[in-house]
């Protein structure tokens, strides 16, 4: 058997990343099917997928890791981790929002959202490389600024959704249910709101 072409061989990987994404999104995870996907992909057998991922959970990984924006953003929180909140959190609710914007977010979350509801394993998956990961990461920066003085003492990983929660509703009135009393706000506008009203809830005994 001829060496592996590494070039050829991540182009067609990525090829049935970009079609299982169009896949899922037309048809959700659960009725995607391999002929689905390989069509989405333009290659010639479904079989083909599963020389490139163990199995449909294993391929929505992989769609989630290398085509979802928000995984991005939690791959640069670590390295806010001493920067002062009142210049870290807007930084990072700016990058959240503009991801927001992006159509492989919106996609990508009707997905995992419905199928995280049936599926414990796409459950656990979906929380360990995104919301799980993202909220430990969030809640130590909470944390740390608590020890050095800048926020009030309280539970990081409550610190951490109270401040998150807002987002997330914006984004899922919005973007997933598409109400349109929630059209009229603009990203930008909700990042500054909700970083303004965790800070002063936030601000240190006495300051």
């Amino acid at each position: 058997m001829p060496p592996r072409d590494e070039h050829d061989y991540e182009d067609r990987r990525q090829q049935i990343i970009r079609g299982a994404l169009d896949a899922f999104a037309a048809k959700g995870f659960d009725s995607a099917s391999n002929k689905d996907i390989a069509e989405a992909a333009k290659i010639g057998s479904p079989g083909l997928i599963y020389h490139y991922f163990r199995d449909k959970v294993d391929l929505l990984h992989q769609v989630i890791l290398e085509q979802m924006p928000l995984i991005e953003i939690i791959d640069s929180a670590e390295a806010m981790m001493d920067r002062p909140p009142e210049e870290a959190l807007p930084e990072m609710a700016r990058k959240l929002m503009g991801a927001i914007h992006q159509w492989p977010t919106v996609a990508i979350a009707r997905v995992v959202i419905a199928e995280s509801m049936r599926n414990k394993r796409v459950a656990s998956m979906v929380s360990d490389i995104g919301p799980g990961r993202g909220m430990r990461i969030l809640a130590t920066y909470l944390e740390r600024q608590m020890d050095a003085g800048r926020l009030r003492r309280m539970n990081p990983h409550i610190a951490a959704r109270l401040l998150v929660g807002p987002i997330i509703a914006y984004m899922i009135t919005g973007y997933i249910f598409e109400q349109p009393e929630i059209q009229s706000v603009l990203p930008e506008e909700m990042a500054k709101q909700t970083i303004e009203s965790f800070l002063r809830a936030m601000a240190p005994d006495g300051a």
